[in-house]
């Protein structure tokens, strides 16, 4: 069987195009991220965005692995800041649904590949913190908010020796698509740094003591159909799933 792999979904306004009524809320996810959990072996489940506690629960024990997707700002009450200039779009419920799964799928050991908004919500959810904006809070920081496609690689990151993630890379240098405002300040207790930008920003974290904890900041969903670094990486990832 192929393992299931959860997805979390973000919130849409219904516009006047929608057979609903305009306001109403919507779950989506770029099907990039199906696409790419299927092309590696997996099978893509959503999770939608109205949940609690049990709920989330109860999935993920039937689940084989979790992919925290990208998506708006984190609150800055989730640890402990007061919001700053700079600090863009925000979705409390979101919030809720994904910190509670995070932590569930960390204490489960259940596989995790968390990407952009992923990996800010994955080290919340742990006790770290966020720049809430790279700009403003990094000096000589460089443009981590693109305006390309997100197929196109932009800036390069430095992969960690001896992380797992430079064991499923085999590269100590690699190009991403940054595509993000926000970024790790501090790293909860237990993620430790996989791979830096040239300014410093912390671009992907894991756990070792963990079965697979990835996150990386920059999107290899919408470059795994022609970059190889991707495919590697979600391969990884589901094949840790499998072996659950």
């Amino acid at each position: 069987m192929k393992p299931l792999i959860g997805i979390t979904c973000s919130r849409t306004i219904g516009g006047t195009w929608s057979v609903y009524s305009p306001g109403h809320f919507m779950d989506y996810t770029f099907d990039e991220y199906s696409r790419a959990i299927l092309h590696s072996g997996g099978a893509p489940v959503l999770l939608p965005v109205a949940q609690d506690q049990r709920t989330i629960g109860a999935i993920l024990k039937h689940l084989d692995g979790l992919l925290l997707s990208g998506g708006p700002d984190i609150h800055p009450r989730q640890y402990n800041e007061q919001p700053l200039k700079g600090l863009g779009e925000i979705d409390a419920e979101l919030d809720r649904m994904e910190l509670a799964a995070a932590r569930e799928a960390y204490r489960l050991d259940l596989p995790i590949l968390a990407i952009c908004r992923g990996i800010q919500t994955l080290n919340v959810s742990l006790g770290g913190n966020l720049y809430q904006d790279i700009a403003q809070q990094v000096d000589g920081s460089i443009n981590h908010s693109q305006k390309a496609a997100k197929s196109v690689t932009t800036h390069t990151v430095t992969v960690a020796s001896g992380t797992r993630l430079a064991e499923v890379l085999r590269k100590k240098k690699v190009w991403v698509n940054g595509r993000h405002h926000q970024a790790i300040k501090a790293p909860a207790p237990g993620l430790v740094v996989s791979a830096t930008a040239a300014d410093g920003v912390i671009e992907a974290v894991e756990d070792i003591s963990k079965r697979f904890v990835i996150g990386v900041q920059w999107h290899p969903e919408g470059t795994w159909k022609n970059d190889l670094n991707s495919k590697r990486l979600f391969k990884a990832f589901v094949a840790a799933a499998g072996t659950r």
